[in-house]
């Protein structure tokens, strides 16, 4: 009878550390990219300056870079990465308005502040992207949209 309840306890604490743990859904695409390199037709730059990085978690990402944090829902299926429902919060609000999130506009372009948008640099102008994967490895990642290239590394 004792070595039942043993038994009995042991199972429940095994479900109990285990239970609450996300397993990686993602492949080699979970975790924490780094940005090292930006492709366009009329230059190659070094991006590590920007500070920018994407995180892959279930089935969201979130993208980092030059004190903005940015977040999307993702799909990744074959060489297609698509990204959607852009959100993004600034750490430079003010106090005051530090909870409230910047519009579509904002993020996309299309103001007078900010004519260009604030996912330029990723080759993003819209609050949709799909990218193509050129090379995903446990230490790579290539993705390409229209004529830009990015070059992240696993950090």
């Amino acid at each position: 009878m004792k070595q039942i309840k043993t038994l009995i306890a042991a199972v429940l604490l095994l479900q109990a550390l285990t239970a609450c743990d996300k397993v990686p859904i993602n492949g080699l695409l979970d975790g924490q990219w780094q940005m090292m390199r930006i492709e366009t037709p009329d230059s190659v730059r070094d991006a590590k300056p920007l500070r920018a990085y994407l995180c892959f978690q279930l089935h969201l990402s979130e993208w980092n870079s030059e004190d903005h944090r940015y977040y999307a829902e993702f799909s990744h299926e074959g060489d297609s990465l698509l990204f959607w429902n852009f959100a993004h919060h600034s750490l430079h609000r003010t106090q005051s308005d530090n909870n409230e999130w910047l519009t579509a506009a904002e993020m996309a372009g299309g103001t007078d502040d900010n004519p260009h948008g604030l996912l330029d640099h990723w080759g993003i102008h819209t609050l949709d992207a799909r990218f193509r994967v050129r090379t995903l490895s446990s230490s790579s990642l290539v993705l390409e949209r229209g004529d830009t290239v990015l070059h992240l590394r696993k950090f």
